[in-house]
C-alpha cells in the first residue's frame, strides 16, 4: 500500500560521531516547480526549508543567528549554464524559540536537460558542507496551452505590492510546503497552480479548469473533491484554492488538475502526489468491528499473530505503521487478526484472503532467507526491500572479496514508473547473513554515491567514509562492485 511520492525530498543528514554543540546534523527540505512568464519564458523555483534546530547559532551583530552557504548549479554536458553562490541568514532566535525557515530561488533557463548540484554549508559547523546531484528536464510550456507545477502550500494569502518578498507572485504570497505528507492534524490542503496561453493558442473566449483528487491505491475518482473553475482566456492564469481534507481518509492520492475546452477535452494536465493519514476518519480499517472469516482465523496461529501484524509494516504507509505499532502494544490475538483482515480487505478488495496468503508466503521466504540472530526477516533490509518491491531480476553475490566487503546488488527491471533500479547491501561486521542497504538509486531510498567507498573501507583506513564529499574512489585489485554495478 506504499506508494512512493513524485516530490522529490531530502533530509541532509551527516555527523563526524562527534557530540559538541557546533557538530549538529543539518536538516533541509528541497522541492522544485516549473513556470512560464509570457514573453520572458521558462524557469524553475528552487524551494529549500531548512529546520532551524539542527544549525549551529551564534551570536552576531547583537543578535543570535545561523548562517548557511548555499551554492546552486545547473550544468548541461559539463558546461555551466547557471551558477549562484551566497549566505542566507536565519530568523533572530527570540526568547530561546529557533524557527525553520525558507528560501526560494528562481533561474531562467531554456527547455532541455540539466544536471542541477545543491552545497548547503552550515558556516559556523566544523563540518564540511552536503550536497545532492540530480537530473532536471525544463519542460517547454510556452508553446501551447499549459499549467505550472502544483505548488502545495502551508500558507496562502493576497499579497501587496509595496510588501513583496521570496513568496510573491501573481498578486499572492505563497508559503511551500515542500512535503507531501498530510497528517491528522492538517484539515486543509491549499494549493497554487497557473493556467498559460489559452488566449494565444485557444479559440475560444472561456475555459474550464477541473480539480480532482484520486486514489492511487484504486484509481477511485473521490467525485465529493471535483470542482469545475471557469476563467476567461488569457495568456497566464494564477489560480489559488484550498481543499477541505478533515475527512479524507488515510490514502495515497494524486491531485489532479486539468484544463479543459468546451467539449470536455484535455487540454492540459498536472498532478501532485500527497499521502494522508486520517485517524479521525471512520472506513475500512475500523477493524475492531469485523467478522473475522474462518479462513483468515485458521491462516494464523494464534501465537503469531503479532508477528504477521508487524510484517505487514514493509507495506505500510507511515500513518498506517503508527496504527500497527499501537496494536502490537495492546498484544490483543483477536485484534491482531481483525487488523490483519481489514488490511487485505483493503488493499486487495476483490480477493483478500488471496492477497493475504500470498503475502505470507512471501514473508515466510524471507524468514528464510534473510533472518538473522536478532532480526526476523521482514526486520531487515532486504526482507523489506524484498517485500516491498518485489523479487528482484537479478542478484549479484559476492561473499567474499580481496578487497571489498561482502555485498550484494539487487537489480529490478521495472518499479512502478522507473525502469532499471539496483540496490547495494553489503556486511560491514562480515558477519554471517546480516547485510544492510549501503545505496539505491530508487526514489525515496537511501542514497549514498559514496557507497564503494564504505565496500572498500579496508583500503581506507584514513578516509572519512560517511563524508559524501570525500576523497575520489580509487580502483584496485578485486575492488569489482562498481563494475557489476554499472552493468545493469
Amino acid at each position: 500500500m506504499k506508494y512512493l511520492s513524485f516530490l522529490f525530498i531530502i533530509f541532509f543528514i551527516y555527523s563526524n560521531g562527534a557530540t559538541a554543540q557546533r557538530d549538529k546534523n543539518v536538516k533541509a527540505y528541497l522541492s522544485e516547480k516549473q513556470f512560464y512568464a509570457p514573453g520572458q519564458g521558462n524557469y524553475i523555483e528552487i524551494q529549500l526549508n531548512f529546520v532551524g534546530y539542527s544549525l549551529n547559532y551564534v551570536d552576531k551583530e547583537n543578535k543570535t543567528i545561523a548562517e548557511v552557504q548555499v551554492t546552486q548549479l545547473f550544468s548541461q554536458q559539463d558546461e555551466i549554464i547557471r551558477y549562484d553562490k551566497y549566505v542566507l541568514k536565519s530568523p533572530e532566535v527570540i526568547d530561546s524559540l529557533v524557527e525553520n525557515f525558507y528560501d526560494i530561488q528562481r533561474f531562467s533557463l531554456a527547455p532541455g536537460e540539466y544536471t542541477y548540484e545543491l552545497e548547503i554549508k552550515d558556516i559556523h559547523s566544523k563540518q564540511d558542507a552536503i550536497s545532492v546531484k540530480k537530473q532536471i528536464e525544463i519542460v517547454e510550456l510556452g508553446n501551447r496551452v499549459s499549467l505550472s507545477g502544483i505548488t502545495p502550500a502551508e500558507n496562502v494569502k493576497a499579497s501587496k505590492p509595496e510588501n513583496t518578498n521570496i513568496f510573491s507572485k501573481m498578486g499572492y504570497d505563497i508559503v511551500p510546503m515542500t512535503s507531501n505528507y498530510y497528517p491528522t492534524e492538517m484539515e486543509w490542503m491549499p494549493y497554487y497552480v497557473e493556467v498559460y496561453n489559452t488566449e494565444e493558442f485557444y479559440d475560444d473566449s472561456v475555459y474550464v479548469v477541473e480539480q480532482k483528487i484520486v486514489g492511487l491505491d484504486n484509481g477511485y475518482d473521490l467525485e465529493k473533491y471535483t470542482r469545475y473553475y471557469r476563467y476567461e482566456a488569457n495568456n497566464i492564469q494564477p489560480i489559488v484554492k484550498v481543499i477541505d481534507i478533515s475527512m479524507l481518509p488515510t490514502g495515497a492520492y494524486n491531485l489532479e488538475i486539468n484544463v479543459l475546452n468546451r467539449d470536455k477535452e484535455v487540454m492540459a494536465a498536472q498532478l501532485f502526489n500527497f499521502d494522508r493519514n486520517n485517524t479521525n476518519e471512520v472506513n475500512a480499517l475500523a477493524f475492531e468491528s469485523i467478522t473475522l472469516d474462518p479462513a483468515f482465523e485458521e491462516s494464523i496461529p494464534m501465537d503469531s499473530t503479532g508477528y504477521y501484524v508487524a510484517s505487514l509494516i514493509p507495506i505500510s504507509r507511515s500513518g498506517e505503521v503508527k496504527n500497527i505499532i499501537q496494536l502490537l502494544k495492546e498484544k490483543d490475538n483477536e485484534k491482531n487478526k481483525k487488523y490483519l483482515q481489514a488490511f487485505w480487505k483493503q488493499t486487495s478488495p476483490e480477493s483478500p484472503y488471496e492477497g493475504w496468503m500470498k503475502y505470507k508466503a512471501q514473508v515466510q521466504k524471507v524468514e528464510k532467507l534473510f533472518a538473522t540472530n536478532y532480526q526476523v526477516g521482514f526486520e531487515t533490509d532486504r526482507g523489506r526491500v524484498y517485500l516491498q518491491y518485489g523479487q528482484p531480476n537479478q542478484i549479484t553475490e559476492r561473499p567474499s572479496s580481496p578487497s571489498e566487503y561482502p555485498y550484494e546488488i539487487w537489480q529490478y527491471d521495472k518499479i512502478g514508473r522507473f525502469s532499471n533500479r539496483r540496490f547495494v547491501f553489503y556486511s560491514p561486521m562480515n558477519l554471517t547473513n546480516d547485510y544492510r542497504l549501503l545505496h539505491s538509486d530508487m526514489v525515496g531510498e537511501l542514497q549514498n554515491y559514496r557507497w564503494k567507498h564504505a565496500l572498500n573501507k579496508r583500503n581506507t583506513p584514513d578516509d572519512n567514509l560517511d563524508n559524501p564529499n570525500g576523497s575520489g574512489y580509487q580502483d584496485h585489485f578485486g575492488g569489482n562492485s562498481s563494475l557489476y554495478y554499472n552493468s545493469y
